[in-house]
């Protein structure tokens, strides 16, 4: 029996095929919103793709950056999930440095253009490159 496609597979396929057999088939006034499914799907694409890395990257730079990088230490339970200890994390900074208890922090600086870099990765790769700003 062959070998299933995944889902990164799968939207390459669809994406593939929206592009070069449907979008040219389109009138021009739908065709950007066809435009815009595809970079949508490539979007999901590169996420499902990279899956938990970059958030758990993300979240592992806070928790040191505030002294919980350590077993046992608060946000650190098995009862929060990534998703909640990359909120509060965040949160926290986005406190800091409103409250300017961050200011010209080098690791600050550092831990936000890793996280832009990572988003952007996913979201826009090519503006990581200087090339063109579509998905």
């Amino acid at each position: 029996m062959g070998e299933r496609p995944d889902g990164v597979r799968l939207l390459a396929l669809a994406r593939a095929s929206l592009l070069d057999e449907i979008l040219p088939t389109l009138p021009d006034e739908i065709g950007f919103g066809a435009r815009l499914i595809a970079n949508a799907m490539a979007i999901a694409a590169r996420e499902l793709e990279s899956g938990t890395a970059p958030r758990q990257a993300e979240r592992e730079a806070l928790a040191r950056l505030y002294g919980e990088d350590k077993e046992g230490l608060p946000g650190l339970a098995e009862t929060e999930t990534l998703d909640e200890a990359l909120q509060r994390l965040t949160w926290r900074l986005s406190a800091d440095i409103r409250g300017g208890r961050r200011d010209g922090d080098p690791e600050i600086f550092a831990i936000l253009v890793a996280g832009t870099q990572a988003r952007l990765s996913i979201a826009n790769p090519r503006a990581l490159s200087g090339g063109e700003h579509n998905a």
